[in-house]
């Protein structure tokens, strides 16, 4: 595993968030972090008084420009750990955190690690260009992201757009703030329908299948458990709250409530949860909670009862199981003996092999042509009889 970052004449220990429980063939950076942190500190004609970065996703950034005092927005409570992690490691200073719901400050450069999501590029430009000062902008990312779609973006909201000689295939975007750009307001968050539910469901820009409802979610979602009011349910990696939301309106149906909690990494998903329930489940607001957070990191041991999931398969623009592989572990920690955990996935996806080992076994509840939904149930091994 390569956690030795050399970037100029410096040397840096980097790691993914949480330290040790992802693939060790994944670095915390890449060349596209490489090629932005050059260009800042070797280039004598950038403004570097108030620097802001948004999306730094392992904290490779935050480490190669803290000479630099930037502030951080990012939408990922994880990225927010990693950069507090990898600061740490290198007796660093933690720079200023900021999440993605707060206004952008005003600053001389914008560096912006570019991201799969358009929708979310666009929302983020969008708040550039709402900003009073002019200022400067350096976007970074694969060669494979510095598409046309994105570069007329970039014309859209900003001015004098260039790009650099491809390096590592990684290249950069260079652009100007002036305010002589006028356009739209944003048109986040975005609201679809689910008839069959009754339920409206909006989405911030950076929530997974935010135009849509999701097929994977609505399947667990149609064929939910019996609840009981006296359960306490997650609804982990929760996204806009599909799932939850099902739960908040079956036992609606039946004039009654329950606890729900809904956990997942993203501030602008656990955002759109919290908006989602306030709007069609006000009664039931107080029992809810919104939790921003790393899977089920700081759930007390032994106090779920039902934990609902589709986990990701992904972790930024990484395909891996580990985020579902801890999930499942640490749902074995939390879960009451006789809790059950129901986990929705992808038929070719591997889940039941690690389901079958943290817990002993599983059932299908459900399966159609593309999803199966397992059902799992935490039995405690009995402690033994004291002497």
């Amino acid at each position: 595993m390569n956690v030795q970052w050399q970037i100029i004449d410096k040397q840096y220990d980097l790691f993914r968030y949480p330290k040790g429980q992802h693939d060790k063939s994944l670095q915390a950076w890449d060349s596209a972090d490489e090629l932005v942190v050059e260009h800042l500190l070797t280039n004598n004609e950038i403004n570097k008084d108030s620097l802001l970065i948004l999306n730094d996703n392992f904290g490779a950034l935050a480490i190669g420009l803290n000479s630099l005092s930037p502030t951080i927005a990012t939408d990922s409570y994880i990225s927010q750990q990693a950069i507090l992690q990898n600061c740490e490691a290198n007796e660093l200073n933690a720079p200023k955190l900021l999440d993605s719901l707060t206004p952008l400050p005003e600053s001389n450069t914008i560096v912006i690690k570019l991201t799969k999501n358009m929708g979310f590029l666009e929302h983020q430009l969008g708040q550039i260009n709402q900003l009073n000062n002019e200022c400067q902008i350096i976007a970074t990312g694969k060669t494979t992201l510095v598409t046309k779609n994105v570069l007329a973006l970039f014309e859209k909201y900003l001015s004098d757009v260039t790009t650099s000689l491809a390096k590592k295939k990684s290249r950069l975007i260079f652009a100007k703030h002036d305010n002589k750009k006028q356009v739209p307001a944003s048109k986040y968050p975005v609201s679809v329908t689910w008839p069959e539910k009754s339920l409206n469901v909006v989405s911030h820009a950076n929530v997974y299948s935010k135009d849509q409802i999701d097929i994977g979610g609505r399947f667990l979602a149609e064929n939910l458990p019996e609840l009981t009011a006296e359960q306490t349910v997650v609804d982990l990696g929760c996204g806009n709250g599909l799932i939850g939301l099902s739960c908040l309106h079956q036992m609606q149906e039946r004039n009654k409530s329950i606890k729900v909690k809904f956990l997942d990494e993203s501030f602008m998903a656990i955002d759109s949860a919290r908006l989602n329930v306030a709007e069609q489940f006000e009664a039931q607001l107080e029992q809810c909670e919104f939790i921003a957070t790393d899977c089920l990191t700081g759930e007390e041991e032994q106090s779920i009862d039902l934990i609902l999931c589709n986990p990701p398969f992904h972790q930024q623009n990484t395909i891996t199981e580990h985020i579902a592989l801890q999930m499942f572990t640490q749902a074995k920690e939390v879960l009451k003996d006789g809790g059950k955990i129901f986990v929705v996935a992808n038929n070719h996806l591997h889940h039941s092999y690690h389901l079958k080992n943290i817990f002993g076994g599983f059932k299908v509840h459900r399966k159609n042509n593309k999803f199966t939904i397992y059902k799992c149930t935490n039995h405690l091994q009995a402690k033994p009889e004291a002497k």
